[in-house]
């Protein structure tokens, strides 16, 4: 879901009259203006894949909870949600030329619907990272975040869930031909969970526990125009992807008030892992104009021990969007993705908005 290119980098290129003077520009301006126009900064700035994870991870506790509840019924399940996603990025260039100090902050604002267990809340999180230019084909980053959510689960089974914790996170970009470039990401979170289940209107079953996890992800993207093929209209940009993304969560033993000792729904340990390959089209324009995407692709869950109520392996993935560069150099937009599961079990749809630049 997440489309951003750096935009002070693309609107330097509008002012480049020579290669000799974009020899001149900062080594990260370069590789930022090189990235962009390879596809990989958008899998970098992105959270579409990350996000679309942690949502299912989070639904599927909550289906398995709700169907463990007394006379609750054991199939007919489904996980279908709408959000909202509001991040602002912010690059500030250190002194060298070499190296950027990237800032985030972003909100995402899920709607559970037509679900027997339905999920609604509120997410946030605050990234800081360093990112050192090696030259203009290399990137490396390495840096801390702060997630805290606080959901809502009604249904079957009604539960409050405060989630909150930190961790760091490491990037490379590699453009290693003319033609293709690699984006990968690895977190570690260290975080506690407490979910809250009302039992009468004085009494409430509490369980705190730790909840860690390890993600990582890798996408291989491609660049193709109409000089390299002829079936891309002049003027655009085909970007084909080839990604994959692993995550391990591990679950705390611990008591709830009532002495209950328990850990996950499905025990101290959780897998989910996907491969997707996508075909993304966008238009080349200048700073001041408008520029249209579209996403076309397929995903396929390749393990998930949480899926013991909705079973969805396979999802169609379509995207829109405008954005422009404006002639400061701020980037806005807003794009619309949705992955479609084919059995029609599980549907995630997402309106981005966008706001980024540099200082």
């Amino acid at each position: 879901m997440r489309k951003i290119k750096n935009a002070v980098a693309v609107a330097a290129v509008t002012m480049i009259s020579s290669e000799a003077f974009s020899q001149e520009l900062p080594l990260s301006v370069q590789s930022q203006i090189n990235f962009s126009k390879a596809g990989l900064l958008r899998s970098f700035y992105e959270s579409d894949q990350y996000g679309s994870v942690q949502w299912r991870i989070g639904q599927a506790r909550s289906t398995i909870g709700g169907a463990k509840s007394p006379s609750a019924p054991q199939n007919g399940y489904s996980d279908k949600t709408t959000d909202s996603v509001i991040p602002i990025k912010v690059l500030h260039s250190l002194s060298g030329g070499n190296s950027d100090l990237l800032f985030g902050i972003k909100g995402t604002f899920p709607n559970g619907y037509g679900n027997q267990n339905t999920l609604d809340g509120e997410i946030y999180r605050l990234d800081a990272e360093y990112l050192h230019y090696i030259d203009t084909d290399t990137m490396l980053g390495i840096g801390a975040f702060y997630e805290a959510s606080d959901l809502n689960s009604s249904g079957i089974a009604s539960s409050d869930i405060e989630s909150k914790g930190g961790g760091i996170r490491v990037d490379a970009i590699r453009k290693f031909s003319a033609h293709w470039g690699m984006a990968a990401r690895a977190e570690y979170y260290w975080g506690t969970t407490k979910v809250t289940n009302p039992i009468t209107s004085s009494f409430s079953l509490i369980h705190k526990q730790g909840d860690d996890h390890i993600y990582t992800q890798a996408e291989l993207i491609g660049q193709y125009r109409q000089d390299d093929t002829g079936v891309i209209p002049v003027g655009w940009v085909l970007h084909p992807a080839l990604g994959i993304q692993y995550q391990h969560n591990y679950l705390e033993s611990t008591a709830n008030n009532l002495g209950v000792i328990s850990s996950g729904v499905v025990g101290d340990s959780e897998e989910y892992g996907t491969w997707w390959t996508h075909l993304r089209l966008e238009k080349e324009t200048s700073p001041g104009e408008w520029t249209p995407t579209f996403l076309l692709g397929y995903e396929r869950e390749y393990v998930n021990n949480l899926d013991k109520y909705v079973q969805e392996p396979s999802y169609g993935v379509v995207g829109t969007g405008i954005s422009m560069l404006t002639q400061g150099g701020m980037r806005v937009g807003v794009e619309y993705s949705r992955h479609q599961g084919f059995n029609g079990n599980r549907i995630n749809s997402a309106l981005l908005g966008t706001l980024n630049f540099r200082f």
